[in-house]
């Protein structure tokens, strides 16, 4: 499995390769990077991979929640891509499941471009959501009927708190943790014991929810895993800080040996590694876990080539 988790400022993307399938996780761009038109495009065309009705496919895009930040290179991914599994929260479940739809009018910016993108992609899938890779992949979410009825869930963040989740596993395992806030976080994993099982078992990499920002930092979330701490390395998408007591902080903990164990190829004997941050580069993680922090995506690109 590789994998890169990209540098796009306060926002997220990331691409997924195991041994038979290709995920997009979010796309989110920057005002100098965008994950379509500078990755996966050129991936793709060097490759030469084969078109179906003049777009690239891939195997599952998974947008976690319709925040701008997660979603705003989709409508670039639509012109050269086509996703065989489209899974993102939707409203498309019928009357007796209205719970699992989504309140449009509680979704933040639902005007904007990039959300009415997202809904007219929908390719009339319903929910449960599925995963392309079912032995490798576990997903969940809190139902969006459910975070609205909730005053705490719904008043911390009901965009932010329907967000999916995703758990992969290899050779090493990934946690794609979306912007589930603090309290949404003990929601999500009551409601999600197969994602429980998978992170008592063990967790190597977190992509912090919420861009680690310190108003979500979740212990709920490190007492359900396995020693109550990541194996390698928690990953930050880092948000712009106005000032050290500002909200929007990332939080200190994810640096800490209280949180993670640091195994990984960034240590060495005198500076242990716990986090890092997206704003230091791309970040690529090969098939045996060795981590590779690259500012020039070119050199990325080679590695998946």
């Amino acid at each position: 499995m590789k994998i890169v988790i990209f540098n796009v400022g306060g926002a997220l993307s990331s691409y997924v390769e195991t041994s038979a399938k290709k995920i997009v996780i979010d796309l989110g761009k920057s005002g100098d990077f965008s994950p379509v038109n500078d990755f996966l495009l050129p991936l793709y065309k060097i490759r030469n991979e084969n078109r179906v009705s003049g777009k690239y496919q891939i195997d599952q895009l998974i947008l976690s929640h319709p925040h701008l930040d997660h979603i705003n290179d989709l409508e670039e991914f639509d012109k050269y891509f086509y996703p065989i599994l489209y899974t993102t929260p939707n409203d498309l479940s019928s009357d007796a499941n209205k719970h699992m739809n989504v309140n449009w009018s509680l979704i933040d910016d639902p005007k904007s471009d990039p959300v009415k993108k997202l809904r007219s992609l929908f390719y009339g899938r319903q929910l449960p959501l599925r995963v392309c890779e079912p032995t490798r992949m576990t997903i969940g979410y809190i139902y969006p009927g459910q975070v609205e009825d909730n005053d705490t869930l719904r008043n911390e963040s009901y965009t932010n708190n329907i967000s999916i989740g995703v758990v992969i596993r290899s050779t090493y395992s990934i946690f794609f943790a979306g912007d589930v806030q603090k309290e949404g976080m003990k929601v999500f994993l009551e409601e999600n014991p197969a994602i429980k099982k998978q992170l008592s078992e063990g967790i190597d990499f977190l992509v912090t929810p919420h861009h680690g920002l310190r108003s979500s930092f979740s212990t709920d979330l490190f007492d359900a895993m396995k020693r109550g701490k990541t194996t390698r390395l928690n990953i930050v998408s880092e948000k712009a800080t106005c000032g050290p007591d500002d909200k929007r902080q990332v939080d200190s903990r994810y640096s800490s040996s209280d949180y993670c164990e640091g195994a990984n190829n960034l240590c060495s004997q005198d500076t242990p590694v716990y986090q890092r941050k997206t704003s230091n580069g791309h970040i690529f993680i090969d098939d045996d876990g060795k981590i590779t922090i690259e500012t020039d995506i070119n050199k990325i690109l080679e590695k998946f080539v």
